[in-house]
């Protein structure tokens, strides 16, 4: 009977959440990823998920976030200002409230000066500022906003010091932006490049949202790694298997064992996952210089399938490009028909002349039914480097570069 009864209520719940699903793709999502809005682990692979059927996510919104993630049409998640490091819920509350009330907000200026300061401080600003939620209120970039943070808080705070104590309207406190910022002496610096902005994303969400440094790579990395890091804890089986991995190796403890040697606790990740690492001291001292290095390396090791969550014991590290020049017999491009022009072809002309090396390279024309390969001489030779590759799948809009290894 306990078996049973147990069998048709997982089996009853099993078919209402594949029905919700299946047909309410968004709000199915967004419901899922706010059960788990402090475990970036599972978030990321409820957002790859999400993806592949379909649903965008946005970054969080000043205008359009709330507490929780929520929808935005029927194909769109907005990111929730609580999966937000250093942002608190009274502070959103308050933010949200205001918002309902007065309508939506201009820019920083302007929800400084309608937001009581004592339920959001610098701190929460900073990283509302850095994960982009003023980008389609405000006209400053992020780098401006937090150049100016203080500047405006201070403005702000005798404006609402000088509303208390009666000495302003109550129309003064929702005025223009574009007013507020002549009162207010802007010094206006460049902005962020994308890897800055995709620093602060994954420092504060645990995730990158707008982009990710592997997004122009990930064909070359399914190529020469032995599989996406989301599988390693599922592979079957409770032996030590040797895996070769790819992605952005970041340490997060530093350790001196009783030797006096050097080795760390680090995370590897990759499009679909993240998994700990423990680097011994003889791999550690061999490889350091690769530890904590902006640039997609791959990683041989093993996985102890035995140990549960599962960790990658890595024996040897080498940068994504060298690994490339190394392994790669040949580079495949594939271009669609109506991709291919004059314009289109003399700027792949041009990429290949930068990245000038010794790997023979393929064209591959596509119309969606047939197939034409012509391979280039020896003065179109490539170095197969990630910087390549990404140029390349910008100039087509997609991942057309494979490595045939």
């Amino acid at each position: 009977g306990f078996n049973k009864s147990h069998a048709v209520a997982y089996a009853y719940i099993a078919y209402q959440t594949a029905f919700l699903k299946y047909y309410y793709k968004a709000p199915f999502f967004a419901a899922l990823l706010g059960t788990e809005i402090n475990n970036t682990d599972k978030i990321t692979n409820y957002i790859n998920d999400a993806k592949e059927h379909g649903i965008e996510i946005l970054p969080p919104d000043i205008n359009e976030s709330l507490w929780l993630f929520n929808t935005i049409g029927s194909d769109k998640i907005r990111f929730g200002m609580g999966a937000v490091k250093n942002v608190g819920k009274g502070a959103v509350e308050a933010i949200i409230e205001e918002r309902e009330e007065n309508g939506p907000y201009k820019g920083l200026i302007d929800l400084c000066s309608r937001v009581s300061l004592s339920k959001m401080n610098k701190r929460v600003l900073e990283s509302l500022i850095k994960v982009g939620a003023f980008d389609s209120s405000d006209r400053f970039n992020r780098a401006t906003l937090l150049e100016n943070l203080e500047t405006i808080l201070a403005a702000s705070s005798r404006k609402q010091k000088d509303l208390e104590s009666g000495q302003g309207s109550l129309f003064d406190s929702f005025s223009a932006v574009e007013e507020e910022s002549v009162s207010i002496d802007i010094k206006e610096v460049e902005g962020f490049d994308d890897k800055e902005k995709l620093n602060y994303e994954y420092s504060l969400m645990g995730i990158y949202v707008s982009g990710h440094p592997l997004d122009r790579v990930k064909s070359i990395i399914k190529d020469l790694s032995s599989m996406e890091i989301e599988k390693v804890q599922s592979l079957e089986g409770r032996d030590k298997r040797e895996v070769t991995l790819a992605g952005i190796l970041t340490v997060e403890k530093n350790l001196i064992t009783k030797k006096g040697d050097k080795m760390c606790f680090a995370r590897l990740e990759d499009l679909t996952g993240k998994v700990e690492c423990v680097v011994f001291p003889s791999v550690f001292t061999e490889y350091e210089s690769f530890l904590n290095s902006d640039d997609p390396v791959i990683v041989s090791g093993y996985l102890n399938l035995a140990e549960d969550p599962r960790k990658f014991f890595p024996s040897k590290i080498h940068k994504l490009s060298d690994k490339a020049e190394s392994d790669v017999k040949k580079v495949s491009v594939s271009v669609s028909i109506e991709n291919k022009n004059q314009k289109s072809m003399q700027d792949l002309k041009k990429i290949l002349q930068t990245f000038k090396g010794t790997t023979p390279i393929e064209l591959v024309f596509e119309d969606g039914q047939c197939k034409a390969k012509m391979n280039l001489g020896e003065d179109y030779y490539v170095n197969p480097h990630p910087k390549m590759v990404s140029q390349i799948n910008e100039l087509f809009k997609g991942n057309c570069v494979n490595f045939n290894t």
